[in-house]
């Protein structure tokens, strides 16, 4: 089976997936900020989870792109599979939280636009299959875009938490 030709993409995943990491490590001092709560519940399975989850899945995405030894086949598995499991766990937050009272970019950045980028990179997956030239682009936006939404939701619930702490 030949070996995909991810050379000319190898850097660019190699950096959202420093970025990811880096990320990561700060929403861990954000679940941290929580330690004091009584019952972070929600909060902690609907907003610090999620967000360490969307992170860990740019890094987790981005180390396999940097495989030298992947096969087209062996992409579109795990693309399709990461990106199903993705959308599948959107859904669940998605039931976690829309009934709170969030405004419209908390449920943009919470919900919707995570489930539509998991779609997209099983839509990756797919394109790749079919050797469609696109493929590896709509894959790389997909990524951008969970690595801004994590980016995002991190800051978001950092500054709720400061903000709350001072009130309190």
């Amino acid at each position: 089976m030949p070996v995909l030709p991810l050379t000319e993409w190898r850097d660019f995943y190699v950096t959202i997936g420093t970025a990811s990491g880096a990320i990561v490590g700060a929403s861990f001092i954000v679940a941290t900020l929580t330690s004091g709560v009584k019952e972070p519940g929600i909060g902690l399975r609907g907003f610090i989870t999620p967000t360490a989850v969307h992170l860990g899945s740019v890094l987790v995405g981005s180390a396999i792109l940097t495989v030298p030894t992947l096969t087209a086949l062996s992409l579109a598995v795990l693309l399709g599979a990461g990106g199903l499991a993705g959308a599948v766990y959107g859904v669940v937050v998605a039931t976690r939280i829309w009934s709170m009272k969030l405004d419209l970019a908390d449920r943009a950045c919470y919900v919707v636009l995570p489930i539509l980028a998991y779609g997209a990179i099983a839509a990756a997956a797919v394109l790749e299959r079919w050797a469609v030239t696109s493929a590896l682009q709509t894959l790389a936006v997909s990524f951008i875009v969970i690595l801004i939404i994590g980016m995002r939701n991190a800051w978001d619930m950092a500054t709720f938490l400061i903000a709350r702490n001072r009130e309190g």
